[in-house]
């Protein structure tokens, strides 16, 4: 996407889905050449969910979400959570385990 196209109706017609299966194998392949982790450890394994954004049919980025880790001791602290209550509360948080914005 050109800088000179990014005005509000060209964004408006970004869209964010769910990959579909169909698309895991490009998904996978995309995530290996071109994102600095690779595809390592994405498989779906538990809460995994894989988002793909495409702009006028095109992919233009992909996200990678997990289900949130039971410890982190540096984001419990900042949440302010409470070592009873941060269990029932997990539900509400998740883990962006992978982000790529895939250029032309």
């Amino acid at each position: 996407m050109q800088p000179d196209l990014f005005t509000s109706a060209a964004l408006s017609e970004l869209q964010v889905h769910p990959a579909q299966r169909h698309e895991e194998l490009l998904y996978k392949e995309q995530m290996a050449l071109h994102h600095y982790l690779g595809f390592g450890d994405l498989a779906k394994i538990g809460e995994t969910i894989w988002y793909v954004a495409t702009w006028r049919e095109q992919w233009v980025a992909l996200l990678s979400i997990f289900a949130a880790a039971l410890k982190c001791g540096v984001r419990d602290r900042w949440i302010g959570w409470e070592f009873t209550s941060q269990y029932g509360r997990l539900n509400l948080i998740v883990n962006n385990s992978r982000f790529l914005i895939l250029s032309d």
